[in-house]
């Protein structure tokens, strides 16, 4: 019901010149998806993917395992997959140690002083 209401106010707003602030342009960027396409590649445009974590993986590995299949064999592709697996743990395990380094040290640095807000 409050959806409803919300895009109706919208619909209303844009009938009558409505131009986005600078507030409601950063609501409508503001998702992690489009943060880490900031960070990792600097680009302001990310194709937000509204599909649930487990939703794309499955997505991802499917493809991959029917392309592998496709190209080399049912029994070559789970060895392929297996050693993909192995060094994408590894991987994972990195940048999520990397991830809550960084976190801390931020947290660190937004609540060392009492001082000020900066």
């Amino acid at each position: 019901m409050m959806k409803d209401l919300e895009e109706y106010q919208e619909e209303l707003r844009r009938q009558r010149g409505y131009t986005e602030s600078f507030l409601s342009a950063m609501k409508r960027r503001l998702n992690l998806q489009s943060i880490g396409t900031y960070i990792r590649s600097g680009d302001i445009r990310a194709c937000v993917n509204y599909d649930s974590f487990q939703e794309r993986q499955t997505n991802a590995y499917t493809k991959l395992e029917r392309y592998l299949t496709q190209k080399y064999g049912e029994d070559e592709a789970d060895d392929i997959i297996t050693q993909v697996n192995e060094y994408s743990c590894v991987t994972e395990e990195v940048s999520f140690s990397l991830g809550m380094k960084a976190g801390a040290t931020l947290y660190s640095k937004l609540t060392d002083n009492f001082e000020t807000d900066i």
